[in-house]
């Protein structure tokens, strides 16, 4: 076991060789791996490789078929010591709208103590800062006291439709004795925030077709509107108060636990926030913000992404489309099953008379959690204590899906560590950043999880 001034050690070393990261992540992040268009799958693999090489953690590629590969990183044998998977996605999110930018988004850039780019934040900066604190601690402490997996995949942001079927017949790699999936982030003053999952999503497509071709618009008041006919349909899914209406929809989800319900009582962040963050007009969930954090964790969603119909361009054109379609993300709590919801989803729809109605699914990932008193939920707190001086906000889960079922239902515990990016990074969206400040703590955090987890997760013979 190290000692608090071993680990202190590590740790201003690693603030002398934080240039390195800001290095390393541009360089991936100049890789414009827009999984929805399945651009640079094999480029961004062999810079993900190239990534964790240049910290010394050797790296294979691993095909996955159908999809882009999957990039492994090992750095330890010993089967006497504690298994921790390190997982991440070096695939983005598309960078539209372009005009948004300020920057161009995979030309990485340092402006006012911030790294603005696609990916810096989601996860590309993540990977890169887990590399350096491995690296750090071997060149500190001479040897890991931890056999560490890193996992790097392509088509995270398009729900990884590929690597469901090559987790099931590559199960060893998905069990180890715990695993950081992807990461948490911070709050707007710097406060680690650590979830303990995440939930699940089904994103889905419903099209609706009332003729082969568009009409005069004349023809409404005879040939049905698609886009009223999908309307009508969404409006039984959802009331309006946001309370999800499909039959059977909240069977087995997941409600707070005592233990749960202390610690967001302890936990000072408030979604009201995003009203500073997104300029947000209202925000949900009640006055208070207790109320306010169960709703933003224990709330399951059926979210509009996109609703395209007709015409949209300049001018006046008056038509009776022809068709019309709806994008639309469901996020389940554990306990709820995405294909129990498609299920049941076109089972609503057909007895409310919308069976013409298509029902395509896109992706979906399985919620997965880890109590907190589990001991990587401990570990990481006191990472978390020791690195912030102070004790995290803990959340049951992320809002947000991950991959994090692929190891909970292989029994491996899974927690998401602040990581690099904070509430305001905009992931997803135009001008994605990270602030260096948290960054800098990031990177400390990681090599304080590997050092503390062994502490709490006696070392036993590997599961591989």
């Amino acid at each position: 076991m190290t000692t608090a001034a071993d680990r202190q050690r590590v740790y201003a070393r690693i603030a002398e060789r934080f240039p390195e990261f800001v290095e390393g992540v541009c360089d991936l992040a100049r890789v414009p791996t827009i999984s929805a268009r399945r651009e640079a799958e094999t480029e961004g693999a062999t810079a993900t490789r190239r990534a964790l090489e240049r910290f010394g953690v050797p790296a294979r590629i691993v095909p996955v078929p159908g999809g882009p590969s999957l990039v492994v990183g090992e750095v330890g044998e010993d089967p006497r010591r504690p298994t921790l998977i390190l997982y991440n996605h070096y695939d983005v999110q598309p960078v539209d709208p372009l005009d948004e930018w300020t920057h161009d988004p995979f030309t990485p850039v340092v402006e006012s103590g911030q790294l603005f780019g696609r990916g810096i934040a989601d996860t590309k900066g993540n990977l890169v800062a887990q590399a350096l604190a491995q690296a750090t601690i071997r060149e500190v402490l001479g040897a890991l006291p931890l056999n560490l997996r890193f996992m790097a995949e392509g088509e995270e942001e398009v729900g990884s439709p590929h690597l469901g079927a090559f987790a099931r017949r590559h199960p060893g790699l998905f069990r180890a004795d715990g695993a950081c999936v992807e990461a948490g982030s911070h709050a707007l003053d710097g406060h680690p925030q650590l979830f303990m999952g995440n939930k699940g999503i089904l994103y889905v497509e419903l099209r609706a077709r009332t003729a082969s071709v568009d009409q005069h618009s004349s023809l409404a008041a005879v040939i049905p509107n698609p886009a009223w006919r999908l309307l009508a349909a969404l409006r039984t899914i959802r009331d309006d108060r946001g309370r999800i209406t499909i039959p059977g929809f909240h069977d087995g989800m997941a409600r707070p636990t005592p233990d749960a319900l202390a610690y967001l009582a302890r936990n000072p962040f408030d979604p009201i926030v995003y009203r500073r963050v997104y300029g947000a007009k209202a925000v949900l969930g009640g006055r208070r913000r207790l109320d306010r954090l169960k709703a933003y964790c224990y709330s399951p969603t059926c979210n509009i992404d996109g609703i395209v119909s007709g015409y949209v361009g300049e001018g006046s054109k008056t038509i009776n489309p022809a068709w019309a379609a709806v994008k639309l993300d469901f996020r389940l709590l554990p306990g709820q099953r995405p294909a129990r919801i498609l299920a049941r989803l076109r089972s609503h729809l057909r007895r409310g008379g919308f069976g013409d109605l298509e029902v395509i699914p896109r992706s979906a990932f399985e919620p997965g959690a880890t109590p907190v008193s589990a001991p990587i939920g401990q570990a990481a707190i006191a990472a978390c204590q020791e690195v912030y001086g102070r004790a995290p906000g803990v959340f049951p889960w992320a809002p947000g899906s991950s991959t994090t079922g692929y190891y909970t239902s292989r029994g491996t515990p899974v927690v998401k560590l602040p990581g690099v990016a904070y509430v305001g990074s905009r992931v997803h969206a135009p001008n994605e950043h990270i602030r260096l400040d948290d960054a800098r703590r990031a990177i400390q955090l990681a090599a304080a999880m590997m050092l503390r987890f062994p502490e709490f997760r006696p070392p036993r013979r590997s599961r591989r």
